[in-house]
């Protein structure tokens, strides 16, 4: 008599089990053949396998789609399968594969929360009916879909916010994402680079939305919002603003654009920080080669028109100097305008010089003898007017390419600068370093002289200005700005009153 065979009516198709392959697991030969039909019922391929390890063997050869295993076999349980799965290297295919595992074993269960804790995707408990089957089997396939799409979305996710952070990152200026409390929530590398205080305490480039990091903290170390930040128009009117803000010494372009959510609101804003202390140098240099421009002119119809004039009232006066006496009543009077008129001599060609400079003539130089040598030239006038001069010199200073006259011009007039701020006597300090990193040699003139107003410090440059009433053209510290600029160098100014004026300039060790 042969034996009787289960039919089970073909079940609707589902689209979770189209071309789908499932490996049933069973030492029982009848069990299997069960299921195949029960799966064939619902147009499902079967592969099948009457041990653990043949069933590892045949999943990495066919990836089947999901895997029915029993818990109960000799050798090797359906348990020691599942975790051999998932520990083994050799099964690192197929380790995603859901599973679920077939037992009439009712007295395991917290072998069952482990294997569940561990990835299991379900048990179904001996026996089962055949629809009972395929809507398990239904579940864990749409699950596992669900859970291979979104594996694919955060790999998206993943993929597309590296890349933003790449976009982000390759924009050299400081760009950071804010708040409307000015937290700041996101920012770049060069940001870090140039403000590196923001690394303090932070471990990645994604600031804790609960940490306090403001932007006027981090970037500019003040308290309170900057005045001019521009990123207070931009919260009230929800539009792009740009503004200009100084900080130590350096000048910043503060761009900020809002971010909206859905509603129009705004929600957040970007802050972008560009330094533009270059930019300033350069149009405060094109400025002052526009004055150049037209002092220029004026300096040629000056040389032409007061020039001529000067050297024949100085010549006649000089004459008639030679041809009176000693007691004359008119010598004083002739005396002064020989003074003045010389004077008026040294502003013409003060103006000239700073007008039409030349071209620097550069040689190999040794700053250091060639402000010893500035020192000599002026050392009478140290000791006449009571000043202590102290000097020093860093050791192993390179030499650099310079104009030498033009540079022992720039220092004597330093000097002459700091010897008029004390008529009464004091002290100069001449010092000179190398700042090896930055290629460059910083020298320094302090004097303890009255010192500069606040107010006039950023004026002292301009041609014509001048502290001391009544000496000098004015044009002293000009001509030396337009030489250190030549030597592309820099001079600054720092100042107290009552306790004195330090100039430092810092140049570039340029090489022929």
């Amino acid at each position: 008599m042969e034996p009787i065979v289960q039919q089970y009516p073909a079940l609707s198709p589902h689209p979770s089990l189209a071309n789908r392959t499932i490996l049933v697991v069973d030492d029982d030969t009848v069990v299997l053949n069960t299921i195949k039909m029960m799966l064939q019922s619902a147009n499902i391929n079967c592969i099948l396998a009457t041990g653990g390890q043949e069933a590892l063997e045949t999943a990495c050869h066919h990836k089947p789609d999901l895997i029915l295993l029993d818990y109960m076999m000799p050798g090797i349980n359906g348990a020691e399968v599942y975790k051999k799965l998932l520990a083994d290297k050799t099964y690192t295919s197929i380790r995603d594969t859901p599973v679920i595992m077939l037992t009439a074993k009712t007295d395991n269960y917290e072998e069952q929360q482990e294997l569940l804790k561990m990835g299991l995707s379900a048990y179904l408990l001996k026996p089962f009916g055949h629809k009972e089957l395929i809507n398990v089997i239904i579940n864990v396939l749409t699950l596992n879909d669900v859970k291979i799409e979104n594996q694919k979305l955060q790999t998206q996710l993943y993929d597309i916010k590296n890349y933003l952070q790449s976009v982000f990152d390759s924009i050299t200026d400081p760009i950071s994402v804010q708040d409307i409390h000015f937290r700041i929530q996101r920012f770049n590398h060069a940001a870090v680079r140039v403000f590196p205080s923001l690394t303090t305490g932070i471990k990645s480039f994604e600031v804790e939305a609960s940490v306090p990091f403001h932007c006027h903290q981090l970037f500019f170390d003040r308290k309170k919002i900057c005045d001019q930040c521009p990123a207070l128009e931009t919260l009230a009117t929800g539009q792009s603003k740009l503004a200009e803000i100084r900080h130590e010494n350096r000048f910043y372009q503060i761009s900020t654009y809002p971010v909206h959510d859905r509603q129009g609101r705004v929600i957040s804003f970007v802050e972008s920080i560009k330094d533009i202390t270059e930019k300033k140098m350069l149009e405060s240099q094109l400025i002052e080669s526009s004055k150049l421009a037209s002092i220029g002119t004026l300096a040629a119809g000056v040389a032409h028109e007061i020039n001529n004039p000067l050297c024949i009232i100085l010549g006649f006066t000089q004459s008639l100097l030679t041809e009176i006496g000693t007691h004359d009543p008119v010598r004083k009077e002739l005396e002064i305008i020989e003074h003045e008129t010389a004077r008026c001599g040294k502003v013409v060609q003060d103006l000239l010089a700073y007008a039409k400079p030349g071209e620097l003539v550069r040689s190999h130089t040794n700053v250091i003898e060639l402000m010893q040598g500035s020192i000599g030239l002026i050392r009478h006038l140290l000791k006449k007017n009571k000043i202590v001069l102290t000097e020093s010199y860093e050791t192993d200073l390179p030499d650099s390419w310079m104009d030498a006259p033009k540079m022992r011009q720039v220092f004597i007039n330093m000097l002459l600068n700091a010897i008029q701020a004390m008529p009464g006597g004091g002290a100069i300090d001449v010092s000179i370093n190398y700042d090896s990193p930055a290629s460059s040699i910083h020298i320094r003139f302090t004097d303890t002289g009255a010192g500069i107003p606040d107010e006039k410090i950023p004026f002292i440059f301009d041609p014509f200005f001048t502290t001391k009433k009544g000496q000098g053209s004015g044009l002293g510290l000009s001509i030396c700005k337009s030489i250190v600029y030549e030597h592309q160098g820099t001079i600054h100014v720092q100042s107290h009153i009552g306790k004195g004026t330090q100039f430092l300039i810092i140049l570039p060790v340029l090489q022929n």
